[in-house]
């Protein structure tokens, strides 16, 4: 899941500045990706996370993610949508409208 120009849009963040909108953009994946990592993390074993963190290739990650959180793209779907709805609920405050 990335946070491109269609997701900008649908949150309502579309009309912001370029170069604003790109900074937000990736603060916003990395956000995504510090949630999704906490959310599907949260039942690992120590030994698991230092697996999971010694894997470089992405496939190779995705593969054993399949193998030790099965559920984690229903996780991360589910992350996605809350840190969508938080931004929607949050857009003026961000477009400096509140």
């Amino acid at each position: 899941m990335r946070i491109d120009e269609q997701f900008m849009e649908e949150v309502g963040l579309g009309a912001m500045a370029p170069d604003e909108k790109q900074a937000f953009m990736q603060h916003a994946e990395e956000e995504l990706e510090v949630r999704v990592g906490q959310a599907v993390g949260a039942d690992f074993t120590e030994e698991q996370m230092n697996e999971f963190d010694a894997i470089t290739d992405l496939g190779q990650a995705a593969k054993w993610l399949d193998v030790n959180a099965p559920n984690f793209r229903q996780v991360t779907e589910q992350v996605y949508e809350k840190f969508k709805q938080e931004l929607i609920a949050e857009r003026n405050n961000i477009l400096g409208m509140a």
